[in-house]
């Protein structure tokens, strides 16, 4: 298990103060002990095959380009261990899924998660994409709507039809096992949100119950495609981040 981590992404840059440096700080923390490796920015070429140059120059305008940039290279390297055969969480900031092509709000800029997958794109089949932050991940959405090759389950996500409100825990954990019980995939991706997590603004999911969705995703990577998955950091803004994350990646791993 390797985990993507820069000592960068404990910059502080300006955006809403619940984005702030111990987002990813405090679950490096927890994390230590495993194999941490260095990513570098993504490069421009690589933000292009997602991104229109116009909204690269918005993000360039907010001062926000460098630390973008980092982020979305942390998915990247994540993604190529995993089309390598290890398991990889990228502990990154600022989040990405509600950037689309030529738009982003919810503090994101750059679509980490798209970014990564058309860096692969050539070098893999199928690939599932699992969100599991507490919002829709309309970028996400927006960004691979004609693609064939590319799969996008938003559990229990709060969206125009409220499912979210519907579920209870129990529930929930059974999206996540029909997403991929349902889907055929040569890689699957988590965007892996916390604001589920009961004491944030979800209210819902227990910190035991990350690491169950970690071991569900796990068994099902290792039954479906020879257990390629990475996960990469969207949301979550409760102080116990740290322990959702540490508990999550205790079941993927």
């Amino acid at each position: 298990m390797r985990i993507v981590y820069s000592k960068k992404f404990e910059d502080r840059y300006h955006t809403n103060p619940v984005e702030n440096p111990d987002r990813a700080r405090l679950p490096a923390r927890e994390l230590e002990g495993r194999e941490f490796v260095e990513p570098v920015p993504a490069s421009l070429d690589d933000v292009s095959k997602v991104h229109s140059k116009e909204h690269i120059e918005m993000v360039r305008k907010r001062g926000m380009l460098k630390p973008a940039l980092l982020a979305a290279g942390g998915a990247c390297l994540a993604a190529e261990l995993a089309l390598n055969g290890e398991t990889a969480f990228a502990l990154i900031r600022p989040p990405g899924h509600h950037a689309s092509a030529t738009h982003a709000w919810g503090m994101c800029y750059f679509n980490n998660m798209a970014v990564a997958i058309k860096k692969i794109e050539d070098k893999i089949g199928k690939v599932l994409i699992i969100d599991i932050d507490l919002h829709f991940g309309d970028g996400t959405v927006s960004i691979f709507r004609w693609d064939e090759k590319v799969k996008i389950a938003n559990v229990g996500a709060i969206d125009m039809g409220f499912d979210y409100l519907k579920l209870d825990r129990s529930g929930y954990l059974n999206q996540v096992e029909n997403a991929l019980e349902m889907h055929d995939f040569d890689l699957v991706a988590i965007s892996a949100g916390f604001d589920t997590y009961m004491e944030d603004w979800g209210g819902l999911l227990a910190i035991e119950d990350y690491k169950e969705i970690g071991r569900i995703i796990k068994v099902w990577a290792e039954k479906k495609c020879d257990g390629r998955r990475f996960a990469i950091l969207e949301g979550g803004y409760h102080s116990d981040l740290r322990l959702c994350v540490k508990s999550f990646v205790q079941g993927f791993e």
